[in-house]
């Protein structure tokens, strides 16, 4: 998605009076994190870690999936408005769940529902939301070790991927708060 597309999948997800959705985009804009991942996020999971706001991402696909993730300057009052609504301890409302846990199926389709009405093609889905922020990081410098620990991706070399512990949250902050629409 192009910044132009991302603020008008807002602004219209806003305009249909579906905050959930809108609240849902935001958090993926701007964290990266997989659909489910965000619906699996509980209030619980708003940390902090070396004096940084973070999400902690437990449940996820793959193994450096499960990560910390700073939250952003522009959605700090959001995360505090979600944990103030919350109902059932939870910070995305979703009243779908399958036989897995999976809370994000209804969401899902209410996204498709709503990038077909702004006539978004079958090639981008919630999922690309994390390719806009892959390449917002990528073009603003960010080094792929530092970008690959904020999306959940495993690294690949013996160096970085089995020797190091991570980058630092500082880190981390430095190079999402470089996030912008």
């Amino acid at each position: 998605f192009s910044n132009t597309e991302c603020i008008y999948l807002i602004a219209r997800a806003k305009a249909s009076k579906d905050t959930v959705l809108a609240d849902l985009i935001m958090l993926g804009l701007y964290t990266g994190a997989r659909i489910e991942e965000l619906c699996q996020l509980r209030v619980d999971d708003v940390i902090v870690e070396d004096n940084h706001r973070a999400l902690r991402i437990n449940q996820s696909k793959t193994q450096a999936g499960a990560r910390t993730v700073p939250i952003h300057p522009l959605i700090s009052d959001l995360v505090d408005e979600l944990i103030y609504k919350s109902e059932d301890g939870y910070l995305i409302l979703s009243k779908s769940e399958n036989q897995y846990n999976e809370r994000s199926i209804g969401l899902g389709r209410r996204f498709g529902r709503l990038k077909l009405a702004l006539n978004f093609g079958p090639e981008l889905v919630f999922h690309s939301l994390r390719k806009t922020v892959t390449t917002k990081l990528e073009q603003a410098g960010v080094i792929e070790g530092v970008a690959a620990d904020i999306v959940g991706h495993e690294k690949q070399t013996m160096t970085y991927g089995l020797y190091s512990g991570g980058t630092s949250m500082a880190q981390k902050m430095e190079a999402i708060s470089k996030i912008s629409y």
